[in-house]
C-alpha cells in the first residue's frame, strides 16, 4: 500500500497504529512531482466530500449543526454542493458543542491526545489528536526533513525549542520526528523547549557529533537563540545549523539578517518558514519554489502588486489539497480536514489566497524543479486586529515594519498593540515593543522606531493612510504611541509561549 492509498483509504477513527515505517516516502515525493496541481485538487475534493458525509452521520455537534442551518446531507452530491455548505468556526462550531459531540460517534475515548492552544487570539482551547493526525504530520515532516534539509545522508541534531508540557507546538513536533527517526533517518532529538540556556547548552556540548543542527521553534525565539549564542561565543558560523520555524510571519530582510548570523549563502534555503494551527497542525510549508518567488518579489514591487495585490510579499506556502482542503472566500481562508476531530469548511481566521503553482512563470529566472502542488498565500489573521478610527491594524502591518535591518540588532520581534480610550472620544494606539536581552532603551532608537512606523504604516495600510487624509491634520492621537520594554518584562512579554498581539488587560 502506498501512501496515496492508504490516505485516501483510511476509515477514518479505525486507525490504530503509524503504518509510516512500512511506507516508503521517495514513492510519495516522487508522485507530487508526476501527478498533477490539478489531480491533487481533484482527490482533495473526493477526499473532503467523504469526510462531510462520514461526520454528517456520525458526529453528533456536525449533524446538529447541519440541522440548525437547514442542511440536508444527502443533498450534498458534488463539489459546488460542498462549497454552499454553512461555514464553522470557533464561535459558532468549537464554542457551542462539548469535545465528546464533535467526537466520531461521542466518543472521547477515541482521542489519544489532548493538547492545548496558546491563546494567542483569545482563551486556550484544547484540542483532541488522534493516530490518523499523527500520520498526517509525519508524512510532512519527512518530506520536509529529507527534501530540504537531507536529513536521509547528513547526521542531525534535531533541537526542538517549542514549549514543552500540554501546549500543540512542542509535542506536535516531537511525535513525528521521533517516529521518522525510527525509521532509520541518522537522526538525534532534544526537546529542550524554549529554555534558551539548554538549547545552547546542547548545542555547544554536541555540535562536533553531527554534520548538521536543526533548530525548530517560533521564530522571535530562534533569533534570540542565534543572537544570545553570538554573546556567549557560539561559532555559528562554522557549525551547519539550519532552521524551521512556525506561527510567524517574517520578510526576506529577517531571514537575510538569521542567514547571515549563521554564516550562509543568503540565496540558500537554510531557513524555512511552515503554516501550521492548533486545529489542524502542519498544513503547509516554504519550498525553494516559495522562496525564490518571495526574494524575487520584494525586490520588484510592480511584480508585487500585479500578482499579489500587495506591496510586500504575502507569506507563500506549498500544501498538499489530500491532507487539507483549502478553499478561499473572500480573503479569508477555509479549512476541511480530518484532524483530531473532522472540520468542514473550518475558517481559522487567517487572510489569505490560494494560488496555482502556474506564478512560477511569471518568474522566468527561477530555474528549480518543483512539486505540482498549489500555493497558500498567507497575510495574517483577520480576527486578530485593532480597529483605530476605523481602520483594520493587523499585526502583520507592524511586523513588517520592524523587520527591518535598522532595528534587528535592538529588537526581539516581539511586540503588542492596544487602543486607549483618551478623553473627548479620541483614541490611542499604543505599540509595545520588546528590546532584546540587555539592550537598553534611549530616546533615539524610539525616535527611528516611531518615525519609521509613522511612514511606513500608511504605506502599507489603505484604511490608516484614508483616516490621516480625512481627519484633520495635525492631529496627535492619529501617530501610533510607541513604548520600548526590556528584555521578557511582564506584563506584555511575558517568558514563554508566542506574543498576544493584541493586548487586553484583565
Amino acid at each position: 500500500m502506498s501512501y496515496i492509498q492508504f490516505l485516501e483509504s483510511i476509515n477514518y477513527d479505525k486507525v490504530s497504529t503509524l503504518p509510516s515505517s512500512k511506507l516508503d516516502i521517495s514513492i510519495f515525493e516522487k508522485s507530487l512531482r508526476t501527478l498533477s496541481e490539478g489531480e491533487w485538487v481533484r482527490r482533495g475534493e473526493r477526499k473532503a466530500l467523504k469526510l462531510f458525509h462520514h461526520a454528517s452521520l456520525r458526529v453528533p455537534a456536525y449533524k446538529h449543526f447541519l440541522k440548525t442551518n437547514g442542511v440536508k446531507s444527502d443533498k450534498i452530491k458534488t463539489i459546488a454542493d460542498f462549497r454552499n455548505l454553512p461555514i464553522t468556526d470557533k464561535h459558532n462550531y468549537i464554542n457551542k458543542y462539548s469535545i465528546k459531540d464533535r467526537s466520531w460517534d461521542a466518543k472521547t475515548i477515541q482521542n489519544k491526545l489532548i493538547a492545548v492552544s496558546s491563546g494567542t487570539t483569545g482563551s486556550p482551547q484544547l484540542w483532541p489528536r488522534g493516530t490518523y493526525q499523527e500520520l498526517e504530520a509525519v508524512i510532512l515532516h519527512e518530506l520536509i526533513y529529507r527534501y530540504l534539509f537531507g536529513m536521509d545522508t547528513r547526521s542531525t541534531l534535531a533541537v526542538i525549542c517549542f514549549p514543552m508540557g500540554i501546549y500543540v507546538s512542542g509535542i506536535a513536533t516531537t511525535i513525528p520526528t521521533f517516529t521518522i527517526s525510527e525509521k532509520g533517518y541518522p537522526l538525534t532529538i532534544i526537546t529542550s523547549g524554549n529554555s534558551k540556556s539548554e538549547v545552547l547548552k546542547a548545542i555547544q556540548t554536541l555540535h562536533m557529533e553531527y554534520d548538521q543542527i536543526l533548530l525548530i521553534g517560533h521564530p522571535f525565539f530562534i533569533k534570540d537563540v542565534i543572537e544570545s549564542g553570538v554573546k556567549e561565543g557560539v561559532p555559528w558560523k562554522k557549525l551547519n545549523v539550519r532552521a524551521m520555524v512556525c506561527s510567524e510571519g517574517f520578510n526576506e530582510e529577517w531571514r537575510n539578517y538569521l542567514l547571515k548570523m549563521l554564516g550562509k549563502n543568503l540565496s540558500s534555503f537554510d531557513l524555512i518558514n511552515t503554516y501550521g494551527s492548533s486545529e489542524m497542525l502542519l498544513m503547509g510549508f516554504e519550498t525553494p519554489i516559495t522562496i525564490s518567488i518571495r526574494r524575487a518579489a520584494e525586490k520588484n514591487k510592480t511584480l508585487c502588486q500585479n500578482i499579489f495585490k500587495l506591496d510586500t510579499p504575502p507569506n507563500l506556502f506549498q500544501y498538499n489539497p489530500l491532507m487539507r482542503y483549502v478553499e478561499s472566500v473572500g480573503d479569508e481562508l477555509i479549512f476541511t480536514s480530518q484532524s483530531g476531530i473532522p472540520l468542514i469548511r473550518f475558517n481559522l481566521h487567517d487572510r489569505g489566497q490560494i494560488l496555482s503553482s502556474d506564478i512560477i512563470k511569471h518568474f522566468p529566472d527561477i530555474k528549480l524543479k518543483q512539486w505540482n502542488l498549489p500555493l497558500i498565500s498567507l497575510i495574517d489573521r483577520s480576527d486578530n486586529t485593532i480597529v483605530f478610527y476605523a481602520a483594520n491594524i493587523y499585526p502583520e502591518n507592524i511586523r513588517n515594519i520592524l523587520n527591518h535591518k535598522q532595528f534587528l540588532g535592538f529588537l526581539t520581534g516581539k511586540f503588542t498593540m492596544r487602543k486607549i480610550n483618551a478623553p473627548k472620544m479620541e483614541q490611542i494606539l499604543e505599540i509595545n515593543i520588546e528590546l532584546r536581552d540587555a539592550t537598553k532603551t534611549n530616546n533615539k532608537l524610539i525616535r527611528n522606531v516611531k518615525e519609521r512606523i509613522v511612514k511606513m504604516l500608511p504605506k502599507i495600510n489603505a484604511e490608516y493612510a484614508y483616516i490621516l487624509e480625512h481627519y484633520k491634520k495635525g492631529k496627535k492621537h492619529l501617530v501610533p504611541k510607541i513604548k520600548l520594554w526590556p528584555y521578557q518584562s511582564e506584563p506584555y512579554f511575558k517568558p514563554g509561549l508566542k506574543p498576544r498581539y493584541i493586548f487586553k488587560s484583565g
